[in-house]
């Protein structure tokens, strides 16, 4: 682990704000290393000053990482937020499935929210289809060709 992992390793167990000369003692670092570091990670928008002379870590490094088996995984990577959403998905559904069946209740409660929901989403975005159904076209017609297919032929049997 290099000195300016440490630095932002050191700011994230801290309770408050440090200043040089404490992560320098801490590290066991020369202060003037640690003050041309952290002026650097300050500028790179990582950590942020607290005061004349302390810092403390921003909010957006906590954010986009997260520390898996003693390593950091950047969770802002498209791979990764893939992989997240997938789990979340994965346990949301387990949990509605749960729900319907030990309180039906509160499902049809959850269902009708979400209905609701996507009412008022949809009329403050009515273009949202058509701009939805440009771009896919674009990305890959012959995938919005089937979508057509399938959309038509649904439409037709619920009227038939």
């Amino acid at each position: 682990m290099n000195t300016r992992e440490e630095i932002i390793a050191l700011l994230s167990k801290s309770k408050g704000p440090l200043g040089a000369k404490r992560i320098s003692s801490e590290l066991k670092k020369t202060s003037a290393n640690i003050r041309k570091i952290l002026s650097n990670l300050c500028k790179e928008g990582k950590i942020t000053r607290a005061g004349y002379g302390e810092y403390i870590l921003s909010v957006n490094v906590l954010n986009k990482s997260v520390n898996v088996l003693d390593e950091s995984v950047n969770v802002e990577a498209p791979e990764i937020k893939h992989l997240i959403n997938k789990e979340i998905y994965k346990y949301r559904k387990a949990y509605l499935q749960r729900l319907k069946v030990n309180n039906p209740e509160a499902y049809e409660k959850i269902r009708f929210m979400k209905y609701e929901y996507y009412k008022r989403w949809r009329t403050r975005n009515p273009n949202y289809n058509k701009e939805w159904l440009r771009k896919a076209y674009k990305k890959d017609p012959e995938r919005f060709k089937e979508y057509q297919i399938r959309y038509w032929l649904k439409k037709a049997l619920s009227q038939g």
